[in-house]
């Protein structure tokens, strides 16, 4: 553990998405203020930058993402001599038959945080080698959680999304049979062998204690959200909870113009004439529209937008809302659209000639445009609907998967907007209908619930209780918690 004579350190993992790692900027910047020494590991380059100029260093560490199969090829006859078999292969057999992403990931989650984990440990364990104090980590990872575990260290988990009561991984499942689907996947064989192994190395009985992929810590867990932005925690999962700390501190980032941001990767600067767009003549309504990285580039061609009618892809969800904006708006003097399109090149020859009062760009500063927007057509991702709560401007949510559903939810239950959870079997018209409605005759109501949503988010207490809270958990107590 930090003494009051040494420096404090503190091991970040992360999952490589732009949405998961802005939050954790302002908490490494305040960690680094508070004088700890900060690693963060990383697969790739892309962050490298980012995370760097927030205060920590950089650490390569290959995690396999999307590469699982290849780690568990690896690893082969090491899992052979720990007792694994046909079980295990079974169990990643049936992952890697799986289509969508989030499924994979469910049974890959336990088997290869097993190995990480060892290799972390490992790492760790060398003579004269680096040691975190504590060890910080996206609960959807494993790997950091059982190394914290087996070298004896406080493991703290944070969440990007709002918290236990979201579904993520299991969003297209009907609530009624989630329960089903964790029991199933804790109970398949080739889990189990997994579960053995976690349990003789770093003594953790990962099956009873954790659900796949929600790998939530017994000592905290820190909620970049607020508790009304949450969806009902099922049963099931709150029993595995009842005995852990959860600490909600809002939003980090204060949205002025200084801070510091990650970018998507190739995302250009928007250009002056976007930035311009922002600033409309008195009587102007300004209506900006996003609808994040995996509904317009990582799962465009991917259809993981579960409707009533079907599966469709990120294509498929973005052309059905962008042309009824067209429809709705087109030509009308008294309002500027404005759209981040994404980077595909069929995006654009999709939208065809735009009306004169409308803007798109691959890529917006969102924060800025949210500053002059009356309203934002957003897919509700975490992020971006804090964003837009700080800034008090109402939403038009238009989920695609994962937790935007439940955030979209979460902003009608606050007034704060609407959310259409499938846009594909929505009446045409009704969006745009909604979008007229934020901007007028419910503008004021939606407004005041923004701005109550946001004042929650603001006075959480953000990047420094995260801070604090972290090393509360060494000794002595007041080691850099001032």
């Amino acid at each position: 553990m930090a003494t009051e004579q040494t420096t404090p350190r503190i091991a970040i993992f992360n999952m490589e998405i732009v949405g998961t790692v802005n939050p954790v900027l302002p908490v490494i910047a305040e960690l680094a203020k508070r004088g700890c020494d900060v690693r963060y590991y990383l697969t790739k380059d892309t962050y490298v930058a980012d995370v760097k100029g927030a205060g920590a260093s950089s650490v390569k560490f290959d995690e396999y993402f999307l590469r699982w199969d290849a780690l568990m090829e690896e690893e082969k006859v090491w899992f052979q001599a720990q007792g694994c078999g046909e079980g295990l292969a079974a169990l990643t057999a049936d992952g890697m038959e799986k289509e969508f992403l989030a499924f994979r990931w469910l049974h890959f989650a336990l088997p290869t945080g097993v190995v990480l984990g060892r290799r972390l440990a490992d790492l760790w364990s060398k003579e004269g080698s680096w040691r975190p104090d504590l060890v910080l980590y996206n609960v959807m990872l494993l790997h950091p959680y059982l190394a914290a575990c087996k070298i004896g260290v406080p493991g703290v988990s944070f969440s990007t999304y709002p918290g236990p009561g979201t579904p993520m991984h299991l969003y297209e499942i009907p609530e009624a049979e989630r329960q089903a689907v964790d029991d199933n996947l804790a109970k398949h064989p080739g889990m189990q062998e997994a579960n053995q192994v976690a349990l003789r190395l770093f003594g953790v009985d990962v099956c009873a204690s954790q659900l796949q992929c929600r790998f939530y810590s017994r000592q905290l867990n820190i909620m970049f959200s607020v508790p009304q932005l949450q969806g009902e925690v099922p049963k099931y999962q709150q029993a595995l909870l009842d005995d852990s700390t959860f600490l909600w501190v809002g939003a980090v980032d204060d949205m002025k113009a200084s801070a510091k941001r990650a970018s998507a990767p190739n995302e250009d600067p928007c250009s002056p004439a976007t930035k311009a767009s922002w600033h409309t003549p008195p009587g102007v309504k300004v209506v900006v529209v996003s609808l994040g990285s995996l509904t317009v580039d990582m799962r465009w061609d991917s259809a993981e937008h579960v409707s009533s009618l079907g599966r469709f892809t990120g294509r498929e969800v973005s052309h059905r809302l962008w042309s009824e904006l067209i429809e709705t708006f087109k030509d009308r003097p008294d309002f500027r659209v404005v759209m981040s399109i994404g980077p595909r090149a069929d995006a654009r020859s999709m939208l065809g000639e735009l009306p004169s009062n409308f803007v798109a760009e691959e890529y917006i500063d969102q924060v800025q445009a949210l500053r002059h927007a009356d309203v934002f057509v957003t897919h509700g991702g975490c992020n971006s609907i804090k964003e837009a709560a700080v800034l008090g401007v109402p939403m038009v949510v238009v989920p695609f998967c994962v937790d935007q559903p439940s955030n979209g939810f979460a902003i009608e239950r606050a007034g704060a907007g609407k959310c259409f959870p499938d846009p594909l079997a929505t009446p045409r018209g009704a969006i745009g209908d909604a979008v007229m409605a934020a901007l007028g005759s419910e503008a004021e109501e939606q407004r005041r619930c923004c701005r109550l949503l946001g004042e929650a988010l603001r006075k959480a207490g953000g990047a420094p209780a995260a801070a604090k809270a972290c090393l509360n958990l060494l000794r002595p107590a007041s080691v850099g918690v001032a």
